[in-house]
């Protein structure tokens, strides 16, 4: 640049032809040495991916080629099999590849397979109340949320069903089956949510519970009504105002019709009737709720309220293959039995129809036995666990224990495929199995405990598919699931019984013919040789029946 200058000082101002010619000369230097800097600068610009779609729209593609000097083709240009080559290593296609995946892997979680065990479980964290449906697969024994529905209240109890009517006044046929959950919270309603639908935002159906149409209808009218105000007459227009603020004003919400009026303690489906609930609620009635038939309303009505306890109802348990008895278990501390057919019948007739035993503390469960179904399992929160027979209710129970020293029984389950397997637990933070079918004491005997590591225990039950599953939850808002299957001790004092439960169908209240025995007159009897007594003449009669049908095939020929 220095010779340059040089030579500009020597050279006649007036010459501007010349002067003109050299400062072109030294701008096409400057771009030169440019040109030579900016070679040895790396090219830094973004890779633009080519739209493959966009030349196909144009009428590019198949197996026409693109005229691109370089190409691979035949005649030097790219085909589309060329380009798209060209896209394999675009980051944004790649990315909707990992999208892709991640989709795949999310319907893999969302898909329910054969061997997976359902878990429901009713939790509260903080101010926030959920229902979460935990699926728990036993091959690789991992637990996770399948998904989660939110609560409005805090909840008390669920209980499972399959059968609900549609939520529509005055239909009566629209009736739904699948798999639904009714839930008892502090309110006094009662919600059933369809457990089949993900992301849910209302229940199914509502029973009982606050009725809101009055408030709805007032705040209408406040909306539509026009405003006017009074000049010159002030006790009229205090007259005139009182008049419309008793007209208008909102009142308050009520209950519906027939509703608990205070929190749901106990809830039970009927396992025969799967369209009947009962209800058991800290106002000290018991409510039987139809929920295929709407009554002929907006909604839905008890079919029957039975008042036989004088304090809350902690728990209900309708009997296994009794359609019409349920027991029921209070802070009064006692056991009823009730015939729901008892309630057609005035008030006091239906009070004396009901049997009652006495508890030493409050009940906190009641249970049926599965394989002798005439025994019926109460437990308290002193931790005594009784059992009578209720053929003889309000007698003498058959067996007491004490299952839990400290802390009482704060739930129990029996085994429905392991005869003879019962299952209790408590605040101390364990799950205690007992042996109620060993003849050689008349008391359950004790066949461990284990502490679950969740906090303190609230409730307990049992897979029935699986007959060695049982999982229980706690105050550590966690789920705990024991595999007994790997217990050798278990293993070794119940693994026979699981066929011999199989087979053992006339104990569980069902003849091996397929035919269920007439359980009042069984009940009627008091004592085990009747009962052999009835069954066996309940077969000899249908072997009658068989003969008497064979002959008359056989003169048909």
């Amino acid at each position: 640049m220095g010779g340059t200058f040089q030579q500009l000082d020597g050279i006649d101002a007036n010459n501007n032809n010349n002067q003109g010619t050299n400062a072109e000369d030294e701008y096409n230097s400057s771009d030169s040495e440019d040109e030579d800097d900016l070679a040895d600068i790396p090219d830094t610009r973004e890779y633009m991916p080519l739209d493959v779609e966009g030349l196909q729209s144009l009428g590019i593609g198949g197996g026409g080629k693109i005229r691109m000097p370089g190409g691979g083709g035949e005649d030097g240009g790219y085909t589309m099999e060329d380009l798209q080559n060209m896209t394999l290593n675009n980051a944004e296609l790649l990315d909707e590849e990992e999208e892709d995946e991640d989709d795949d892997e999310d319907v893999n979680d969302i898909k329910l397979h054969d061997g997976d065990a359902l878990v429901v479980v009713a939790k509260t964290e903080e101010d926030f109340a959920s229902l979460e449906i935990n699926v728990f697969d036993a091959q690789s024994s991992n637990l996770y949320v399948h998904h989660d529905i939110p609560l409005p209240s805090y909840p008390l109890c669920l209980a499972l069903g399959s059968v609900v009517c549609s939520y529509k006044p005055n239909d009566n046929e629209n009736v739904t089956a699948g798999n639904f959950v009714a839930i008892g919270s502090f309110e006094p309603g009662i919600e059933i949510w369809n457990l089949d639908v993900m992301n849910a935002l209302e229940p199914t159906l509502v029973l009982g519970g606050m009725d809101t149409r009055g408030a709805e209808a007032d705040w209408m009218k406040t909306q539509t009504m026009p405003t006017s105000t009074t000049v010159g007459g002030g006790g009229g227009g205090k007259k005139n105002n009182k008049k419309k603020k008793k007209k208008g004003g909102p009142s308050k919400p009520g209950l519906r019709e027939g509703s608990h009026t205070d929190a749901v303690m106990g809830l039970s489906w009927n396992s025969v009737h799967q369209q009947v609930l009962a209800s058991g609620s800290a106002d000290g009635t018991v409510k039987l709720w139809d929920v295929s038939h709407m009554g002929g309303g907006d909604y839905i009505r008890p079919s029957a309220t039975f008042t036989h306890h004088t304090d809350k109802v902690q728990s209900l348990a309708w009997h296994p293959s009794e359609g019409t008895l349920l027991a029921t278990g209070g802070y009064d501390r006692k056991v009823c039995l009730v015939d729901a057919r008892s309630a057609t019948a005035s008030s006091s007739d239906a009070n004396q129809s009901i049997k009652k035993a006495k508890l030493s503390a409050d009940c906190e469960a009641i249970a049926w036995d599965p394989h002798n179904q005439q025994y019926l399992t109460a437990a308290s929160e002193d931790g005594v666990v009784q059992c009578w027979d209720v053929r003889k209710f309000g007698q003498e129970p058959v067996w007491t224990m004490v299952a839990h020293e400290y802390g009482g029984v704060s739930d129990m389950s029996y085994n429905s495929n392991v005869p003879g397997m019962l299952m209790t637990c408590s605040i101390d933070k364990t799950v205690a199995l007992w042996d109620t079918h060993n003849n050689s004491s008349p008391t359950p005997q004790p066949c461990g405990s284990k502490d679950m590591n969740v906090g303190k225990l609230y409730s307990v039950s049992c897979y029935p598919s699986s007959p060695w599953l049982l999982a229980c939850g706690g105050s550590g808002n966690e789920l705990a699931i024991w595999d007994m299957e790997s217990e050798d001790a278990i293993q070794n004092r119940f693994a026979s019984r699981v066929h011999e439960g199989e087979d053992g169908a006339a104990a569980a209240g069902t003849s091996k013919d397929g035919q269920e025995p007439d359980f009042e007159a069984v009940m009627a009897m008091g004592d085990n040789e009747a009962t052999n007594k009835t069954l066996e003449g309940m077969n000899k009669s249908k072997k009658k029946k068989g003969k008497k049908k064979n002959k008359a095939h056989s003169k048909r020929k």
